[in-house]
């Protein structure tokens, strides 16, 4: 192992006592052994900062316990807790998510031997509602994601396409570029700009995350999912419109929302399925710029 540099693991989270505990553990139980947690319990309304308080209470090392009298939003309290932190890294772990015991070794070894600015890697997802584990990526998007990281960026800008779990980033970088306060996707957001400034992204092919998906996901509220994606996007715009790629699979993104949106909304059965013939319709378009291919496409959509 190399040296061990010192390490926060920040702990964001809001009503969570079914699950605090196991993220709590997960974080006291790592194998490495130079770090710190750092929790913020972001107002919640059950007894989720109790559970904290009484787990935490058996760590070992240097921990500390915030607790917010209101509520902020998720970046808002990142910025927070990087305020609190010592660490020469940060880890960031949801208050319904959870690590592997070897999450920050593997890290911390990570970013050193590869000389790397900040950190994802792979895990899993698990369905709370349905008790189900999967791979966090299919193998495709991985190979995808991990053969193109030096172009991370352009592959990225119009598109969220990594699981951003665990991240494991400089604290100086958080510190010099703190999270925006006015978008939901922060996590993306923060990507972006690290690499849009010439910070160097690694990606560790190792499952060292738990990724919790509740019914109550942010990814699911399309509202909110639209305007953080063009928050984010507006920053770089122009270079999305340079790309003729980027900027159809831009579009296509913003159609996407516009009509999960309407089939949120819709009254009915019948409504839904007219939306739905719409939204094929709207895509063949937008993908399609060759008039015959289009024709054919438009042609076959209404069998």
């Amino acid at each position: 192992m190399a040296e061990q540099p010192f390490v926060s693991i920040v702990i964001i989270t809001m009503n969570h006592e079914k699950f605090i505990e196991q993220a709590c553990l997960s974080a006291m139980s790592q194998t490495y052994a130079n770090y710190e947690i750092i929790f913020l319990d972001n107002a919640s309304k059950d007894k989720t900062y109790e559970i904290a308080e009484k787990t935490l209470a058996k760590f070992d090392k240097k921990y500390k316990l915030i607790r917010n009298t209101e509520n902020f939003g998720v970046a808002k309290n990142l910025n927070i807790l990087v305020s609190y932190s010592s660490g020469d890294y940060i880890s960031i772990l949801s208050g319904d998510d959870w690590y592997t015991p070897d999450n920050l070794a593997e890290k911390a070894d990570f970013i050193q031997e590869e000389k790397v600015d900040f950190v994802l890697t792979d895990g899993f997802k698990y369905y709370e509602n349905e008790k189900k584990t999967t791979n966090a990526y299919p193998e495709k998007d991985k190979k995808n994601l991990i053969d193109n990281i030096n172009n991370f960026f352009h592959l990225n800008v119009a598109e969220n396409i990594s699981v951003n779990v665990g991240t494991f980033v400089k604290r100086q970088l958080l510190v010099d570029y703190p999270f925006d306060e006015d978008i939901n996707t922060e996590d993306w957001d923060m990507n972006l700009r690290l690499t849009s400034k010439g910070y160097k992204i690694g990606f560790l092919d190792k499952k060292l995350f738990y990724y919790r998906i509740l019914s109550t996901s942010l990814s699911r509220n399309w509202k909110i999912m639209k305007d953080s994606y063009e928050k984010v996007t507006n920053k770089y715009l122009p270079y999305i419109k340079k790309d003729k790629l980027l900027y159809k699979k831009y579009k296509l993104k913003l159609l996407h929302f516009k009509y999960e949106i309407l089939i949120s909304e819709a009254k009915s059965s019948d409504e839904i399925e007219r939306l739905k013939i719409e939204w094929k319709k709207e895509k063949y378009k937008t993908k399609h710029s060759n008039p015959i291919i289009l024709f054919f496409k438009l042609l076959i959509s209404k069998k």
